[in-house]
């Protein structure tokens, strides 16, 4: 008989299939934010939903990104990075860094230099334009996309075009300020890489713009997932 059980994407702890109706529970989604009465549970109740089970990536970005309102984007990347669709590497991590970055600033309600909203609109198109940079462009070309994610988010904050010199100027920087410590001679990470651009926009946000967002990271929880991990080499090892 096998007594191995099968346990929740969110935390590791054994999955609970209810069997009778006085069982079921009414969850909110992890992902979508939606209540549902459902038989699949964990031992902590963590919920996913059957559509953001079976969502790709890209969907699960645009997903949270419309309906979430948490400010803090090093939280918010954390959360989708723990969504089953989303693997250890892959491309979805350079879409996934400007996103982020977009909506925490949507969320704290920051303006763009010429005083308009952050939108919905730019966070789609800030996916749209991620989504074109792809797989191992880090090895291949010598780009990490989710270091270039930074330079697409600054791109739209600013409103750059390949024909207005400083705001092209600030994207292109922002996009080298985060390959500089992407290239750190380690295992390349796309977590690290991800978390990297994070710090680099917060802090060039602060520089160029006087925006301060004081948000940290947090200490790496995919470590022990990752059989390349580099541990203690790791800036995001034990914070």
């Amino acid at each position: 008989m096998n007594d191995k059980k099968d346990i929740c994407e969110i935390c590791g702890k054994d999955l609970v299939y209810a069997l009778t109706p006085k069982e079921y529970k009414d969850l909110t989604c992890e992902f979508c934010g939606k209540i549902f009465n459902t038989n699949t549970f964990c031992e902590d109740s963590h919920y996913i939903c059957d559509n953001c089970h079976q969502s790709g990536a890209i969907e699960i970005i645009e997903k949270i990104t419309e309906t979430t309102e948490i400010k803090d984007p090093f939280i918010l990347a954390e959360k989708i990075m723990h969504h089953p669709k989303f693997k250890m590497y892959g491309p979805e991590h350079h879409v996934l860094t400007p996103a982020v970055i977009l909506t925490a600033m949507k969320n704290n309600n920051i303006k763009k230099p010429n005083g308009e909203s952050i939108t919905l609109f730019d966070i789609k198109e800030a996916i749209r334009r991620a989504s074109k940079i792809p797989g191992g462009w880090c090895g291949f070309y010598g780009s990490c996309g989710a270091g270039m994610g930074s330079g697409i988010a600054i791109s739209i904050f600013t409103g750059a075009t390949p024909a207005k010199d400083r705001e092209r100027t600030l994207a292109n920087q922002m996009t080298s300020i985060s390959l500089s410590k992407i290239g750190d001679n380690l295992e390349h990470c796309c977590k690290r890489s991800v978390k990297i651009s994070i710090c680099e926009t917060l802090r060039f946000l602060e520089e160029k713009f006087d925006i301060k967002m004081n948000y940290q990271p947090k200490s790496c929880s995919f470590s022990k997932a990752n059989e390349k991990c580099e541990k203690e080499n790791c800036l995001f090892n034990s914070i």
